[in-house]
């Protein structure tokens, strides 16, 4: 067990992404937000919900070609917490713009609500790797 608790220290200061990774997933969630509050309303919203499956396809594989390992920092034990958090905070987000745009009809709530789910995923993508790193530097 000493091996690989010196194997995660040792491993803790390279734990970092691409600086694009988080604009992209963010870029993706806001395109998905859009294309699923705004299907019915206009015929480039399903393009939107589709343009975001396929940034989530690509993604891991554009990561991959520049590294043999990855590490998933949302369900990662290092930062469990705040990655339950983000998927809550993004789930509430996505259940508000579409209750908000069947009640009201206003459009603009899809669009601040792309915008949150871009910020949220922007901010809380680096907070999960500083708290994986944490956790693997500080291993036991």
């Amino acid at each position: 067990m000493l091996a690989v608790s010196e194997s995660r220290r040792a491993l803790g200061p390279f734990v970092g992404s691409p600086a694009w990774l988080y604009p992209a997933q963010g870029l993706g969630m806001a395109l998905f937000i859009l294309g699923l509050v705004l299907f019915g309303t206009y015929p480039w919203a399903p393009v939107a919900l589709g343009a975001s499956v396929i940034v989530f396809c690509v993604l891991p594989l554009l990561q991959s070609t520049r590294t043999r390992v990855l590490v998933d920092v949302y369900t990662h034990r290092g930062s469990r917490t705040l990655g339950l958090l983000y998927l809550g905070a993004f789930t509430a987000i996505v259940a508000a713009a579409l209750v908000l745009h069947a009640l009201s009809g206003i459009d603009v709530i899809a669009y601040a609500a792309a915008v949150l789910a871009f910020v949220l995923t922007v901010i809380a993508g680096p907070a999960m790797e500083a708290k994986l790193a944490h956790w693997m530097e500080t291993a036991r």
